[in-house]
């Protein structure tokens, strides 16, 4: 089951977990989780971003970055983003930070927050969405998890990591979404 949702969320199996927009006080939650989904020095990464993102915010300037957590009772069980670059064509979109909490894995939990996060990118006018990752063996699942989503592999670059692992680009057509007949998307 690849989960629904809701006007509150989204439910996978009859558990609900709540999408809402990330705030400067989650920070270290959100660290903690993507240091756990993936590792610490990613956390260290995520904590980099997500604090320029915020003080880029409180100075006023908009860094083309949007960040939802999913909570699952009052915890922060997974971490999804959107960024845009202003000079690179506005139907494409960037997906920023994605992770799910271990214990969701296999679940449907990663696919329902990627078909919400998907859902955000049309609901904002983007008509493209793109992931960045890489070919090394923390990033093996992610890969996977993108095919199985409906993502194709458009590019990449050749030993872009210290460790010579390459980063890989993938993209997804978002379609607008249509009324039926019923009035429903």
């Amino acid at each position: 089951m690849d989960g629904r949702a809701t006007g509150f969320g989204i439910e996978v199996r009859g558990v609900m977990m709540k999408p809402r927009a990330m705030e400067a006080e989650d920070i270290e939650a959100v660290v903690a989780l993507v240091a756990e989904a993936m590792n610490a020095e990613e956390g260290a990464w995520a904590r980099t971003t997500f604090r320029r993102h915020f003080a880029s915010r409180a100075s006023g300037h908009d860094d083309g970055r949007a960040y939802l957590v999913f909570e699952h009772e009052a915890v922060i069980a997974g971490i999804s983003g959107l960024h845009c670059w202003e000079w690179g064509p506005p139907e494409n979109v960037w997906l920023g930070w994605f992770a799910l909490h271990p214990r969701f894995h296999g679940r449907g939990w990663g696919r329902a927050m990627l078909r919400a996060t998907e859902a955000e990118a049309r609901s904002r006018g983007h008509g493209k969405l793109l992931i960045e990752t890489y070919d090394s063996p923390t990033f093996e699942r992610a890969v996977a998890f993108y095919r199985r989503c409906g993502y194709d592999r458009v590019g990449g670059i050749r030993g872009y990591l210290p460790d010579g692992a390459s980063m890989l680009v993938f993209m997804k057509n978002l379609p607008p979404k249509t009324l039926s007949m019923n009035g429903t998307g």
